[in-house]
């Protein structure tokens, strides 16, 4: 297991280039220096930094600091890692850009020599060109994030792009998709997504595991991480095409390698899930993090749109996945319970009815035996709810009740406008079901939990 605890939970925090100004770094200053973190700043210029003493090199704190963050220009950086291991540090996260990534030599030269600093010396650094870290369970965070508005959850990410960790971190909170721990790591010198990986695999507050991809170092080491995990690893690993791979060497200097290779090492190992974009990354976590995996590949639908449930089949059958074939108990039921017009076979149409009939033909279908996992679409119009004021939470205290208690998975998918979707997210949220936007990423959930089930039974 990799020891990184440092970097998640300090005991003490030195900020090398805190600012008082607005620019790169000065929402990560303000924001320490007024937490409960023990944070100091250290600056070549300023004697107080917000109120707080300032020292003019890391080696003048008096006491011993266990993680520096360096927002200095990339000029004086090497400098400021030389002070921090002979301050003693246990490890450094350099938010600092314009190294290999720039291909100047002079720059290239300069992260190799912090790269061998870091390997001779063992401290343990994270960047340079990132935003570090955040932790949604005690707020400790060395990016720029309204940490109020963070949603705690049990989903960690890694990621080599620093200014695209906050922004999907923005995305997800607006969904209501909580997380655990988010990691950007930029060029990579030291720590890297098989260390974090290796940490994350470890952390008790992290369920699912996901990556964003530009390349690996250490393809072997990388290999053999995916062999062995224990928790589900989600991937998104850019860089299919040649124009793709050519701009990942510009972006955090790392060889994207050739795709063909990453997609049969993905495939080979169960447990490791490879999506297309963020979207479809953060929604499929989002259900491996809050649904219990289905046992079998056999789902049923519950829909208000024939047109919705037919299409969600044939993309159950394009993933694998079987249509659950309802018990004739479960269809007599349903029949007792519904208008003579509503569709007893699955996918179940409730039409107009679903407001008065979804709680029983819920009951049914989470009791019928052959039956693995449900796909409620709901596809109510904003009027009715508006003019009706029509409440869903019911239906949702329901769902989580029957699928504790029959151990299945609920996913919900919207088709309406924002609104809509708005209005069922903030009530779903208060129950972990995960609601999305497209019936393609809910069938791929499906199958990718199915196959995860199989892997944890070998």
């Amino acid at each position: 297991m990799s020891n990184l605890k440092f970097f998640f939970e300090p005991k003490t925090v030195a900020i090398i280039g805190a600012s008082e100004r607005l620019k790169f770094g000065y929402g990560t200053t303000k924001y320490l220096l007024e937490s409960p973190f023990k944070t100091y700043p250290v600056s070549l210029t300023k004697n107080q930094i917000m109120g707080h003493k300032a020292y003019k090199s890391i080696k003048e704190i008096p006491e011993e600091i266990e993680l520096a963050i360096i927002l200095v220009k990339n000029d004086n950086v090497l400098q400021a890692v030389k002070e921090c291991v002979e301050k003693g540090v246990k490890g450094i996260i350099i938010e600092t850009a314009g190294f290999a990534e720039t291909s100047i030599p002079k720059y290239v030269s300069l992260q190799e020599q912090i790269a061998s600093l870091a390997k001779s010396s063992g401290v343990r650094i994270i960047g340079p060109n990132c935003v570090g870290i955040t932790n949604f369970k005690n707020k400790f965070t060395t990016t720029e994030l309204d940490v109020n508005k963070l949603v705690k959850g049990n989903i960690s990410i890694i990621a080599q792009s620093g200014v695209l960790g906050n922004i999907f971190i923005d995305w997800a909170t607006s969904q209501k998709i909580g997380f655990s721990k988010a990691i950007t790591l930029g060029n990579k010198i030291d720590v890297d997504e098989i260390d974090m990986i290796e940490y994350l695999e470890e952390d008790p507050d992290t369920s699912v595991i996901t990556i964003y991809l530009e390349g690996v170092k250490r393809g072997n080491t990388f290999k053999f991480v995916l062999k062995n995990m224990k928790k589900p690893l989600i991937i998104l690993k850019n860089g299919r095409s040649e124009l793709g791979a050519k701009a990942i060497k510009s972006h955090t200097a790392s060889l994207a390698g050739n795709d063909r290779i990453f997609e049969a090492l993905f495939r080979q190992f169960k447990g490791i899930f490879r999506v297309n974009n963020f979207y479809e990354m953060f929604e499929i976590a989002q259900v491996f993090a809050t649904q219990p995996l289905p046992k079998g590949k056999n789902i049923a639908i519950i829909t208000g749109s024939g047109s919705l449930g037919i299409l969600a089949c044939d993309l159950i059958e394009k993933e694998g996945l079987g249509l659950a074939k309802l018990e004739s108990k479960s269809m007599e039921e349903l029949r007792a319970i519904s208008p003579n017009w509503v569709s007893v076979k699955n996918p179940v149409d409730l039409g107009p009815s679903q407001f008065s009939t979804l709680n029983p033909a819920l009951n049914i279908l989470f009791h019928d035996k052959k039956v693995d996992g449900v796909l409620f679409i709901f596809s109510v119009p904003e009027l009715p709810l508006k003019q009706w004021s029509l409440s869903v939470t019911p239906f949702l205290r329901r769902m989580k009740h029957l699928s504790r208690e029959t151990e299945k998975p609920i996913i919900i998918c919207v088709f309406g406008s924002r609104w809509v979707f708005e209005y069922l997210l903030e009530k779903a949220v208060k129950f972990s079901i995960p609601l999305l936007n497209r019936i393609d990423h809910a069938i791929k959930a499906f199958r990718f939990m199915h196959e995860f089930y199989l892997h944890k039974k070998e």
